[in-house]
């Protein structure tokens, strides 16, 4: 559901009631701030991935260049800023829900916020710095049955050439390194993947720079038809939100969706259809 409204952070100068959320599960989190920052002058600091109430208090400690981006499941994107004190310890009000978020949106809301409570997001996922030049890629592939996969689709977009291709799967402690010819969409190279499961590629031209980094979920011929319509139906919300709210973390939140799918399992993938 599109609403086409903006939004302006504004101080909050005259205190309120506080109001609650219908539902803990229609909370929003907190994707990623500068300076320290508290909900409704509560002792404890919020975290990236933290639980945000709508009706709620943002306030910084901090006396200058304080940010912090809370994002709702409803597809509002707010990005709350101040730089001075008294500016900072006002605070901002987050603004009620525009619509009740429906099942599908929430489910997705809550799968990214378990994501990002994970250990293994030690590895830095969807927070190393973007380079505009360099194209992003997720998507879910099919593993052939030779234990290969077809490159032409997560590469479709990769001009022909030559470069370097590095792989690595959640099991490898270090990235292989591959040479490919790539003669465009249809090309039909495949790679060799160690099995079922979650990986990264980076391609790198002749001069060494860096062309376009992939996250693709590779899964059995049995899982892949749900496992791709679940992932194209989280698509299609984060696109539909990005439209409403511009600049929504697209590429972070598809890689951690394909993440919790690999997770998940064929099976579970198959009973949620």
């Amino acid at each position: 559901m599109l609403f086409r409204i903006g939004f302006v952070a504004i101080p909050l100068l005259i205190c309120s009631t506080w109001i609650h959320a219908q539902s803990p599960s229609e909370n929003g989190l907190v994707w990623e701030m500068q300076g320290s920052w508290r909900l409704n002058h509560e002792q404890q600091h919020l975290r990236t991935g933290d639980d945000v109430v709508p009706g709620a208090v943002l306030t910084a400690d901090t006396a200058t260049n304080g940010s912090i981006l809370v994002l709702l499941p409803d597809g509002q994107r707010l990005l709350f800023d101040c730089h001075d004190a008294n500016t900072c310890s006002q605070g901002f009000r987050i603004p009620a829900l525009i619509a009740k978020p429906d099942k599908d949106d929430i489910e997705l809301f809550e799968t990214i916020k378990l994501e990002m409570q994970k250990p293994s997001l030690a590895i830095s996922l969807g927070k190393a710095p973007r380079i505009s030049t360099i194209t992003e890629i997720e998507s879910v592939v099919r593993i052939q049955n030779d234990g290969t996969i077809l490159l032409k689709q997560p590469l479709a977009a990769l001009p022909p050439g030559q470069y370097r291709l590095t792989t690595q799967g959640d099991s490898q402690a270090q990235p292989s390194e591959h040479s490919l010819t790539w003669s465009g969409s249809h090309d039909e190279s495949h790679l060799t993947l160690s099995g079922p499961g979650f990986y990264q590629l980076r391609l790198f031209g002749n001069l060494g720079t860096e062309r376009m980094r992939v996250v693709l979920l590779a899964v059995p011929p049995t899982a892949f038809s749900d496992t791709e319509k679940s992932f194209a139906e989280a698509r299609k919300t984060l696109q539909e939100w990005n439209e409403t709210f511009p600049g929504w973390p697209m590429h972070e939140w598809l890689q951690l969706y394909l993440r919790s799918l690999s997770e998940a399992g064929p099976e579970k993938n198959s009973s949620e259809q």
